[in-house]
């Protein structure tokens, strides 16, 4: 299913631009869905940069977030969409969200980066500004691209304009969505194995106490038998001699 952009849009879209515009204190905006559905919504926004944004990403939760951080080397801003799948996000959800993310770069326009993240170092701001170092900076940052080439008509009747960067971020996310299932395969691995050995262990812990309580049960239970005192000689013969009397 596709994402609704219509819904919110009007949000969305107010506080894309505050990221934008660099006269607002505002420089990052955090976008979910509402519940189940696929209604994108403004989650929150902010102005304490990419250490505050990291405290509102949800490890259970498909998220997106439009950022501007200025870069040390050029004093310049550069805006940043962050594609977050969460560890903790159900396959199936990132499975229909991955669908998704086209459709919001679209809205979102004017990211110099993109990045795939999932874990709360991915969104770590000394690596993020090591990746931003590798983005040239042959145009002005202050005034982001609007044009989006990819709906751009055709120059002749065969001649199809090819995007390296868009080929490239195309190929990342398939790599990213691959090793995301991968590694989703093996954390269930780990879990199935993790809930047995625990199944084991209370297996283990159940049979030892039942012993314990039989052992018990049958200490209780057990009666010693009563001896009778041994007769000596002379009570036996004083008893013999008290009969024939």
């Amino acid at each position: 299913m596709t994402v609704n952009l219509s819904k919110n849009r009007e949000a969305i879209v107010a506080a894309w631009q505050d990221v934008l515009d660099d006269k607002t204190e505002t420089d990052w905006a955090l976008f979910g869905y509402e519940g189940q559905t696929n209604d994108l919504k403004v989650v929150a926004c902010g102005s304490g940069g990419l250490d505050e944004l990291n405290e509102e990403l949800n490890s259970g939760k498909i998220m997106y977030a439009f950022v501007r951080v200025a870069d040390p080397k050029t004093s310049l801003s550069k805006n940043i969409l962050i594609n977050w799948q969460g560890e903790g996000a159900p396959v199936l959800r990132k499975g229909t969200c991955a669908n998704h993310t086209r459709d919001v770069a679209n809205l979102l326009k004017g990211a110099h980066l993109t990045i795939n993240a999932r874990l709360e170092d991915d969104v770590d701001q000394e690596r993020i500004l090591q990746k931003l170092s590798l983005v040239g900076s042959a145009y002005s940052f202050k005034e982001p691209r609007q044009v989006d080439d990819s709906q751009r008509g055709p120059v002749g009747t065969t001649y199809t304009r090819v995007i390296p960067a868009k080929e490239i971020n195309a190929a990342e996310r398939d790599n990213f969505w691959r090793r995301e299932e991968e590694e989703e395969k093996r954390r269930v691995e780990v879990e199935r194995e993790r809930k047995r050995l625990e199944l084991l262990k209370v297996e283990e812990e159940r049979r030892q106490r039942e012993e314990r309580e039989h052992t018990e049960r049958e200490k209780r239970t057990a009666i010693p038998e009563k001896k009778s005192p041994a007769t000596s000689p002379a009570a036996e013969a004083a008893t013999l001699i008290a009969a024939k009397s």
